[in-house]
């Protein structure tokens, strides 16, 4: 019997950059080895977009990002047969695996985006959900302080609540809007979809920047170490943390007696940035250590500095008790 041969979900992994070995802020010129206009693609969902972007515009470069594995290894591998792109050289696609806002505040410093592309973010229609849209009149500012002088975002959306919405956002964001009703134009899975189920216009915002809008680069945050004398992993309990915009929420411990380890599971949600956290507690001599698990891809925020000194005050009480 013959074994099916089965295709790799991508070519390769050249495009793809691990935001947390990155410098902050990044120089992307470094990066891409020249100094073309740079554009953003927020959410690529499975690539088309992006890949078509990459490859009639070769003097451009492009960076995206998406929070879903699957999406991603989508994207590789559509990039991989743009012509001289992805896999070689002369590429000229990035995309990393986060959400978009921390990715502002930390990697770019300043003017430094030519364009922002966002192609059907979601519009979590229920009211109860509207907290979770990207697009506010605080993240247009944080974009709009990115963006060059006369840069522009261009959003499309196939929901109109979500449309009007968006426009009472952009008083105070530093931007023009011009509002167009567009057909399906851009070839995106999504936009298939509600078009073979009979949806015809979509909604073009397309915003150009009239005033800068000054929002600094923050610095990723030293993230410690700590040395406790002891810790019973029977005893463990942590209380959930929340205070302002940092909250800390306990998930579980696993612990590996054989190896003295442990690694404690959180949850962190810094504004609308959530990671998942784990903190190891690792026995070294006479005493244990209490570090972010090695391995970790995360942006270093107040919440995961604050993470780690929950799970160490949980610890050092655990070894309190008899």
């Amino acid at each position: 019997m013959t074994q099916r041969q089965v295709k790799p979900f991508y070519i390769s992994l050249k495009p793809f950059l691990d935001h947390n070995s990155l410098p902050r802020p990044v120089n992307w010129p470094s990066v891409f080895g020249n100094d073309h206009p740079l554009e953003v693609e927020i959410g690529f969902g499975n690539g088309e977009y992006l890949a078509k972007l990459a490859e009639a515009n070769p003097n451009i470069n492009y960076v995206g990002f998406e929070e879903y594995c699957e999406r991603i290894s989508r994207t590789l591998r559509k990039l991989s047969r743009v012509p001289g792109g992805s896999a070689g050289s002369g590429s000229n696609v990035r995309v990393l695996r986060l959400d978009v806002r921390p990715a502002f505040n930390y990697l770019f410093d300043g003017p430094s985006i030519n364009f922002i592309h966002c192609l059907f973010p979601p519009p979590w229609p229920k009211k109860s959900d509207a907290k979770h849209r990207l697009m506010t009149t605080a993240f247009l500012r944080l974009a709009n302080s990115r963006l060059r002088e006369r840069g522009g975002m261009n959003i499309v959306t196939d929901h109109k609540p979500h449309a009007a919405w968006i426009r009472e956002q952009v008083p105070g964001s530093g931007f023009v809007l011009h509002e167009t009703i567009v057909p399906a134009c851009y070839g995106t899975k999504f936009e298939r979809k509600w078009a073979e189920g009979g949806q015809k216009e979509f909604y073009e915002l397309r915003l150009t920047k009239a005033q800068h809008i000054d929002v600094p680069h923050k610095e990723g945050l030293p993230l410690k170490h700590f040395t406790i004398d002891r810790f019973d992993p029977d005893g463990f309990v942590m209380p959930d943390f929340s205070d302002g915009e940092v909250a800390v929420v306990y998930k579980d411990l696993l612990y590996d007696p054989k190896r003295q380890i442990a690694l404690v599971h959180v949850l962190v949600h810094d504004e609308h940035l959530l990671q998942n956290v784990r903190v190891a507690i690792v026995k070294k001599q006479d005493t244990w250590s209490v570090h972010l698990a090695q391995g970790s891809m995360l942006m270093p925020t107040p919440g995961i500095a604050k993470a780690i000194e929950c799970v160490k005050a949980a610890a050092a009480n655990s070894g309190t008790h008899t």
